[in-house]
């Protein structure tokens, strides 16, 4: 239960960010829409669901604030939201909240029955009604999920059958999200009895490893084991009904999201359920899961049954969850003949979970090779955003004195605890303007579009920052810099007075979708030579750049309503093959004015995570600058003493062959190149000082 005054506070700055988000744009947005997009991200945060798209709509009897739909459209979640402005927190009569339930669940049985025709054709809701109607043969679930900033007192929510769906209700209010927000995990903790959610209980063997504490040759003292684990065999049926209930959240720890049965793995489970379900024990590899507590009964040595399950995670089998539940929802498949081995770890010491987890999953994974780096953040990365949206002032806008801040928000709610603790609010606000804060999520946004990836915006949020950052991580180590904090800020008034153009326009609907693809086609019509270093000194777009964004919106807008018939238009908006067909499709010459003000061919820009920063340019000079000579030598070494690999000796090569050629190595080539000199100097092969001199200059690219 959390403090009245830790609430409170949570309340407040969640209506802050509700009014800054409506500022962002100096426009005030519908402000419910924005509550709503905000809970539909703290719920993927949470990997409650995947995505969320708003989508407002209210009429007689029926009213819905968004949904998302599942990329093979067997199941569909509906958002309905309950949102008040007031000053203080208020309590949601639960009948209020039922009724709201009901209102959603209405729309998708009128959905199913042509509702769309009652719909103007622009609005999102007509495709969302659309859509219901032409999937209704292939949807077997639907989850209505109710989002309040109020708070509900505990509700009973019955899961029902109507129409061949299953229907799932739930309730986020406040002090769930709340909750959520601010556990460690960022996440709520599963917990049941076996014997309630599935009828059945599982006979185990317990194993326990003692702690261990041993000291390295080095003098450092590590521990080890300080853990039980639980040997089963889960039946189909009772996986199949822990995955019904819970879906995603048992996968949280397992960062390979099911494929729908791409993969070669994917398949072959597939293929063992349709075709050899008795032979799926023999076959498959089964499950690692952990847990924070295991009830038990019937303990007799080291066996034992399991009853209940306490924060219960699969961190490896997560495919193989989702295939068996695929299996009997979509192909109708019984399961009496489906068994699954599992081994589950509880460790004596929780703190230790995000510690041991990653290397269960590293080690248990043999089925799909996970990086588990490739979906976290880059922390290093945000902290210098952070840093230097803290002390690098913007120019005053044209016609102005006054210079401000742009204020990045690393971590949620940061802006709103900034603001609370100044003692002088007004001074704050004239430092960092409520329109000059950006997020990650919008920081994502506008570099995404900018490389032209309107398609991986529109899956969302949390979709498009999880790419980003996985093209960051690819990228190698990168800490941003001056150069690369404008440009970013320049891309964040280019996208954000395009957005004002778009509802000036006043479309009906795909708002945030006619922005991402109006950005990205400027980037691509002119190969992105806009002078983001001009928009960075004057804090503004020229009247050319607008003209040409209001021309390329409205061709954007009549593409993907004229031309996407019977396509959802979000959906559609997702998929790389509608902006292949934007780019063959859409002609908008470039403006005149326009032209003028583009940076001269070849000369575009290049301060974004792949552009080089001044101590990478420092490498590869000095890797160039070393003798072709050397680099012979030491591809010949490292072949004939097996010191160097083989790519290595390889790029050895290369790199002389380069300063004969005068041509300059790439980054990577750079990187590969000092580590290569290390190795040679560290072996002995290599003994001029000025190598060594080399090396330790460049000793931080070693470990990237």
């Amino acid at each position: 239960m959390a403090k009245p005054e830790e609430l409170s506070k949570f309340y407040t700055d969640l209506e802050q960010e509700i009014i800054n988000k409506a500022a962002l744009d100096e426009t005030e947005d519908f402000r419910e829409n924005i509550f709503t997009q905000i809970y539909i991200d703290y719920l993927c945060e949470a990997a409650e669901i995947e995505d969320g798209n708003v989508c407002f709509h209210e009429g007689r009897g029926v009213k819905v604030n968004g949904y998302s739909i599942s990329e093979d459209e067997s199941n569909i979640t509906l958002f309905v939201s309950i949102y008040k402005n007031n000053p203080s927190i208020y309590s949601v009569p639960p009948s209020d909240a039922v009724a709201m339930i009901n209102r959603a669940k209405q729309f998708y049985l009128k959905s199913l029955k042509k509702y769309q025709t009652d719909i103007e054709e622009a609005y999102a809701a007509f495709d969302l009604a659309r859509s219901i109607y032409e999937s209704k043969n292939r949807i077997t679930e639907v989850k209505i999920i109710l989002l309040t900033n109020g708070t509900i007192r505990s509700t009973q929510l019955a899961t029902e059958e109507l129409e061949g769906v299953t229907f799932i209700p739930s309730i986020w209010d406040l002090e769930r999200i709340y909750r959520v927000s601010t556990s460690g995990a960022a996440r709520e903790k599963i917990e049941f009895s076996l014997q309630e959610l599935t009828g059945k209980t599982l006979d185990a063997i317990r194993i326990t490893v003692p702690e261990e504490t041993k000291t390295t040759k080095n003098g450092d003292v590590i521990t080890s084991g300080g853990y039980t684990s639980y040997f089963t065999v889960f039946p189909g049926d009772v996986l199949y009904k822990i995955y019904e209930q819970y879906d995603a959240r048992l996968l949280e720890k397992n960062v390979r999201a099911f494929l729908q049965a791409r993969g070669g793995v994917n398949k072959g489970i597939k293929s063992t359920i349709l075709e050899n379900p008795e032979m799926f024990l023999a076959y498959n590899n089964g499950i690692s899961a952990t847990a924070e507590q295991i009830t038990v009964s019937n303990e007799h040595g080291n066996t034992c049954t399991i009853t209940g399950l306490k924060d219960f995670q699969i961190v490896n089998g997560g495919q193989t969850t989702a295939s068996i539940y695929n299996a009997c929802i979509k192909d109708k498949r019984p399961l009496e003949k489906i068994f699954v081995q599992a081994k589950i770890t509880v460790l004596s010491d929780q703190t230790q979970m995000e510690q041991v987890v990653p290397q269960i999953s590293a080690c248990a994974n043999t089925q799909n090779k996970v990086q588990l780096a490739d979906f976290s953040a880059n922390d290093e990365f945000h902290q210098a955003i952070e840093s230097l949206s803290r002390t690098v002032w913007a120019p005053a806008k044209t016609g102005g004195e006054q210079q401000t801040k742009w204020f990045y928000e690393r971590a949620r709610g940061q802006y709103a605890d900034t603001r609370s603790r100044e003692k002088n609010v007004k001074y704050f606000d004239s430092i960092y303007p409520k329109a000059q804060y950006f997020d990650k999520l919008e920081l994502a946004r506008y570099e995404n579009v900018w490389e032209q990836l309107p398609y991986v915006t529109s899956k969302g949020g949390q979709a498009s920052f999880r790419d980003f950052t996985i093209r960051l991580k690819r990228r190698g180590k990168f800490v941003p810099d001056q150069n690369y904090y404008q440009d970013l800020i320049a891309k964040a008034i280019l996208y954000r007075r395009v957005r004002q153009i778009v509802k000036s326009q006043r479309f009906q609907g795909f708002w945030a979708n006619i922005a991402d693809y109006t950005v990205a086609y400027i980037s691509f019509k002119t190969a992105q030579r806009i002078d983001l270093k001009k928009i960075w000194r004057t804090q503004t777009t020229t009247e050319a750049f607008d003209n040409m964004a209001a021309a390329v919106a409205n061709a954007v807008y009549n593409y993907l309503t004229e031309t996407c018939s019977g396509i959802n238009t979000t959906q559609w908006c997702k998929k790389e093959q509608c902006w292949n067909a934007i780019k063959a499709d859409i002609h908008v010459p470039i403006e005149k004015g326009l032209v003028s003000e583009l940076l001269p061919v070849g000369q575009n820009n290049t301060a974004g995570i792949d552009a080089l920063n001044d101590p990478e340019k420092v490498l590869i000079e000095d890797i160039h600058g070393v003798s072709a000579d050397i680099w012979f030598a030491i591809a010949s070494w490292g072949k004939e003493t097996a010191n160097l690999r083989g790519y290595q000796c390889g790029i050895a090569g290369t790199l002389g062959r380069y300063v004969g050629w005068s041509k300059m190595p790439s980054i990577k080539q750079a990187k590969q190149g000092i580590k290569i000199l290390n190795t040679a100097y560290a072996k002995g092969f290599i003994v001029e000082s000025k190598i060594k001199e080399l090396v330790e200059k460049n000793s931080a690219f070693l470990d990237d």
